[in-house]
């Protein structure tokens, strides 16, 4: 190779590189908008991030909201959790509101004179909120620390102002050595005294090595157990392997969860889960109770009737397999069932010796979908256990012919199943 050579190559080498850069577009990571107010409470401007659902532009539907203090540090990790708990539909979509705030000031604003920044939460972030977006009358606040200790306050000035309060390591609650924890336990106890109606929920969280902070939570505890109205919905949990610094990530992830709690379609790992959480009483009641507060419909979910007889079929419980399926015919089941699962199933029923039954399955589905090959193979599995060769000759021919007009990758099968019947 000549010297030439070399450098021809060099260069386009170089400008192959260069014109693959250029296909290279780069573009600002923007998440949600800051919106600064002019607080005359605060008598300073703060700095509020929003971030709204992908639906919301594209819809006419209101938005419940998460108030996130501390939004500067924990604001991003609420939206991660949106669109997780949307992929799941573990929740309903809300809107993400982040309250920033700086240090040391904020020390300030949720452990002492707690009242101006209430004022400023009440009266200035959520009117705005409300006028400016589709919110519903759903509010939650969520606070980590200081600002966990300030969303108690916030619940016992005035409980009906958010639907739920969560608190990640909240302090100070019982702290003698701070005057602030004291007032805080004084005004719980005036309220519980008189018995006043708390509506709302309350989800608080401790951890490992949190010292006062857990003395606190496990007073709160024993308090809300012996004195708490039975409206409060409240849970405690102790992280156990966390740590002051994480407890923030893992209380805003299961507080979400807990307080959607009859949002999800019900699923069962096992039928003995199924049996020990209460049976079909407990799913006739989560039903009920899910329609309530979301207003869905109050009929047992399609995602829940498949679970429980998939698990039964996975179990070989043929007893409880057969109950479900006859209890979710007049609930609209099988024609909610995807046409596949509809053979498997009634191939269970051909498992167990039950040619009629599966044969309802299948004719069911062969009505519903003429044009698809599996019920139709499958009744000629129907037929062979009835011992019944002409029939079930038949409609192995006509799955074939199906499958091969309709390029179906278990052709290979059908084929094998009328060959097969040939050499009997």
């Amino acid at each position: 190779m000549n010297i030439k050579t070399i450098f021809l190559f060099l260069f386009l080498h170089g400008f192959a590189h260069y014109t693959a850069y250029t296909q290279i577009k780069t573009t600002e990571n923007i998440v949600g908008k800051n919106v600064i107010i002019n607080s005359s409470i605060l008598k300073e401007e703060r700095t509020i991030q929003i971030f709204l659902p992908d639906t919301y532009k594209d819809s006419s539907k209101k938005y419940p909201v998460i108030y996130v203090l501390d939004g500067q540090r924990l604001f991003l990790h609420t939206v991660s959790l949106l669109h997780s708990f949307k992929q799941f539909k573990l929740t309903p979509e809300f809107i993400v509101v982040g309250i920033s705030n700086s240090y040391p000031q904020r020390f300030g604003h949720f452990s002492s004179g707690t009242k101006p920044f209430f004022n400023f939460l009440s009266t200035e972030v959520i009117p705005y909120l409300d006028k400016e977006y589709r919110t519903s009358s759903e509010r939650l606040l969520f606070g980590w620390e200081y600002a966990g200790g300030f969303a108690i306050e916030a619940m016992i000035k005035k409980p009906e102002l958010f639907n739920g309060y969560l608190a990640a390591s909240p302090f100070p609650i019982h702290d003698p050595g701070l005057p602030i924890s004291a007032n805080r336990m004084k005004s719980l106890d005036s309220i519980l005294r008189v018995k006043k109606k708390f509506d709302t929920f309350l989800f608080f969280s401790s951890s490992n090595n949190e010292g006062v902070v857990t003395e606190g939570t496990e007073y709160l505890k024993k308090k809300l157990e012996s004195e708490a109205p039975i409206t409060l919905r409240w849970e405690y949990i102790y992280l156990q392997n966390e740590e002051h610094r994480s407890t923030s990530y893992h209380t805003l992830y299961h507080g979400l969860k807990r307080y959607y709690h009859y949002y999800p379609e019900l699923q069962f790992n096992s039928l003995k889960e199924y049996e020990s959480s209460g049976g079909m009483d407990n799913i006739i009641t989560y039903y009920k109770k899910r329609a309530k507060q979301f207003d869905f419909p109050e009929g047992i979910a399609q995602g829940t009737m498949w679970n429980l007889v998939k698990k039964a079929s996975d179990e070989d419980d043929y007893t409880a397999f057969n109950t479900f399926i006859n209890q979710f015919k007049s609930k609209g089941f099988l024609e909610k069932l995807r046409t596949n699962w509809g053979c498997v199933f009634a191939e269970f029923y051909l498992k167990h010796n039950k040619p009629k039954k599966a044969e309802e399955l299948y004719l069911f589905f062969n009505n519903k979908f003429p044009e698809l090959a599996s019920p139709i193979n499958g009744l000629g599995d129907v037929y062979l256990t009835l011992k019944n060769k002409d029939k079930a000759r038949a409609y192995y021919k006509q799955a074939i012919t199906l499958a091969k007009k309709n390029s179906d990758w278990r052709l290979e099968e059908y084929e094998k199943d009328l060959s097969g019947l040939k050499n009997n």
